[in-house]
């Protein structure tokens, strides 16, 4: 095959093995900067501008929620204050309100009830 002192003048490759070679010639060749466009978006500043612009280029890459509109929305419900709701009723108004929900928890249970037993209404 070849002699000891390196001589490979004489060795004839095969087409699967220049194939092989191509592509890992190809593939050391790329590596580099793939590493580097991998590496960029660790920084800060790299972070803001390839996230900038993939914004740019497809702008309907990012979910909505990540949008400018919906994030200076975000920003305007955060800054505004909220104050505390108080309601103010009168003893029978709360009487009728609770009536109410038990009435309507009532009808629920009977309701489940009714579907386990199998009476449909």
């Amino acid at each position: 095959c070849c002699d000891l002192n390196g001589d490979y003048s004489h060795v004839l490759l095969d087409f699967p093995s220049i194939l092989r070679s191509r592509r890992t010639i190809k593939d050391t060749i790329t590596f580099i900067p793939v590493v580097i466009i991998l590496l960029i978006p660790l920084s800060p500043i790299g972070h803001v501008l390839v996230f900038g612009a993939i914004q740019r280029v497809f702008p309907d890459f990012f979910p909505s929620c990540f949008t400018e509109r919906r994030q200076n929305l975000l920003e305007l419900y955060e800054s505004t204050e909220y104050s505390a709701v108080t309601i103010d009723e009168t003893w029978s108004q709360q009487l009728i309100r609770i009536s109410q929900a038990i009435g309507f928890s009532a009808a629920q249970m009977g309701t489940q009830i009714f579907a386990t037993m199998g009476i449909s209404e």
